[in-house]
């Protein structure tokens, strides 16, 4: 399958659509989508039945939308279809790259007059005020929104119990987002949301052969979003390859008035992110990828098999593995985190029984949390604030392009236990991780990825690195074999708006106070 002439994230000509399969249009990744979108050799309605289709025919055993919107889908295809017209085009130029591009969002982005629940009964019936600034980005550029994709309840464990992943659906997902991964695996739509506050996009991605992106802190507006752990809650992209990962995060990134953090991110170039790989003898010559002592030891086996395989493709193609010390994650972390989600969490303290047990216990546990003394927060804060410098030591000091992970620590991990990893440093930090399947277990079939962590605001550099890696291996483009289990998933119209004024209609206004990202390596 050839992507020529799609090169960028913002790209104003998807190229020549070369020799694209378009047999089943819903097991095309974005990039190739696109390709046949722009050329008009794909008519975003046809790409629409074909994941509404899948997803009807296939969603019975995976379960990983909440909801569909049909009619408001169908009526963005057409505007799409619009947009894309020769007539258009000769108009106003190339229309955007994800024009006419369906996408699942994690049950946390609000769009106006939709529903907005959280995965929990505790918002069953509301309804968002607004769109998330995300989501009237994507709007605004012709993608066509589907649904909503299952998350772990509030976004607060990392199993997402009630969605199968498309592997073996008796296994997890991960989470929280592990209904859009779900999605994304399963094809039933080329690109998903997510947000990830403990490894929430990267667990999920590892476990179900997707690639994705946790871009900087700050990089994507949170507002419209209903909120994690407000610090450490990072919007980001899922896709098939990262190219499709990429290309969904160039038209999600950039300044938002109502969330001030990301006036600290550089302006995105105007090519955007790259979606296209070198290639060539040795494109990763002169990177070197730092790999933290002891990280391969605690695998079991056959993933441990895996990721050894990874690191010598990172060699074959020119790339030095440095041995290097991750820095200790920062003190006093569950206080500091349970009082951010206490205070958003206390506005529902009067309906502890409409969590899920676990759910339940952990927020009571938050709402606790508030009464501790103000200066534990400062603490934790001040001591994030220290590791944030110490990771970036850690990569200047080895002269590090980027460190590598496993994507998970366990194998084939079942409903509804949680999938768990070395994740948590890249949220304290607020540094880019991406996630790319490595291979799958040998002995569960479930797929394992590899995590890429590089400095903030360089998500273009670990980008080109995971392109180079995928063009050699292209792991991402083996598809789960889904039973035929039909679903009717609840199909929904827009309506009326809740209140507000938050556009997820909740108390989700943050703090004024905001850590944020930054390259600093001194000590304080």
């Amino acid at each position: 399958m050839s992507t020529r002439g799609v090169v960028s994230a913002r790209g104003e000509r998807a190229g020549t659509s070369g020799s694209i399969a378009t047999t089943d249009p819903a097991l095309l990744s974005a990039v190739e989508a696109a390709s046949l979108l722009q050329s008009r050799e794909l008519h975003p309605r046809e790409l629409l039945d074909a994941c509404l289709s899948r997803s009807a025919d296939l969603d019975g055993e995976v379960s990983a939308w909440v909801r569909i919107y049909p009619e408001l889908a169908y009526a963005q295809a057409d505007r799409a279809a619009q947009r894309l017209s020769a007539a258009e085009v000769a108009r106003h130029g190339a229309a955007p790259l994800v024009c006419g591009l369906p996408i699942a969002l994690k049950d946390l982005f609000a769009v106006e007059g939709l529903p907005l629940t959280a995965s929990s009964r505790v918002l069953e019936g509301n309804i968002a005020a607004g769109n998330a600034t995300v989501v009237q980005r994507l709007s605004e550029a012709g993608m066509v929104l589907m649904g909503h994709a299952h998350t772990h309840e509030f976004a607060i464990g990392s199993c997402t119990p009630q969605v199968g992943n498309p592997w073996d659906t008796t296994a997890s997902v991960g989470g929280s987002s592990g209904g859009s991964a779900a999605v994304v695996a399963a094809r039933f739509a080329p690109l998903a949301t997510g947000t990830d506050t403990g490894g929430s996009i990267r667990l999920p991605a590892s476990v179900c052969g997707v690639s994705a992106i946790k871009p900087t802190y700050g990089l994507c507006s949170s507002y419209g979003v209903i909120p994690g752990i407000w610090s450490r809650d990072h919007v980001g992209s899922i896709g098939h390859s990262i190219a499709d990962a990429a290309l969904l995060l160039g038209f999600m990134a950039g300044f938002d008035p109502q969330d001030p953090v990301t006036a600290t991110a550089p302006a995105l170039s105007e090519g955007g992110y790259p979606l296209v790989a070198r290639g060539g003898g040795n494109p990763l010559a002169g990177k070197r990828f730092g790999l933290p002592n002891g990280v391969g030891e605690a695998l079991p086996g056959a993933l441990a098999a895996v990721f050894e395989g990874f690191i010598g493709l990172v060699r074959e193609l020119g790339g030095e593995i440095v041995g290097v010390e991750m820095p200790p994650l920062p003190e006093g972390m569950l206080p500091g985190d349970y009082i951010e989600a206490g205070a958003y969490h206390r506005q529902f303290s009067g309906r502890t029984a409409d969590y899920e047990p676990m759910s339940a216990a952990m927020m009571g546990g938050a709402i606790a949390m508030l009464a501790a003394p103000v200066s534990e927060y400062w603490d934790f804060q001040r001591s994030r604030a220290e590791y944030q410098r110490a990771y970036n030591r850690m990569l200047a000091e080895n002269r590090l392009d980027c460190v590598l992970l496993p994507g998970t620590k366990l194998d084939g991990v079942k409903r509804p236990e949680n999938v768990v990893g070395d994740v948590e440093w890249a949220n304290y930090s607020g540094a880019p991780a991406l996630c790319i399947p490595a291979g799958r277990s040998a002995e569960t079939g479930i797929p394992f990825g590899v995590q890429l962590g590089g400095r903030p605001w360089d998500e273009a550099g670990l980008i080109a690195m995971a392109l180079e890696l995928q063009e050699a291996q292209p792991i991402w483009r083996e598809m789960a074999t889904l039973s035929g289990a039909p679903r009717q998933i609840p199909a929904v119209s827009v309506g009326t708006p809740g209140e507000g004024p938050d556009p997820t209609n909740t108390d989700a206004a943050p703090a004024a106070f905001r850590i944020v990202a930054t390259t600093a390596t001194d000590r304080i």
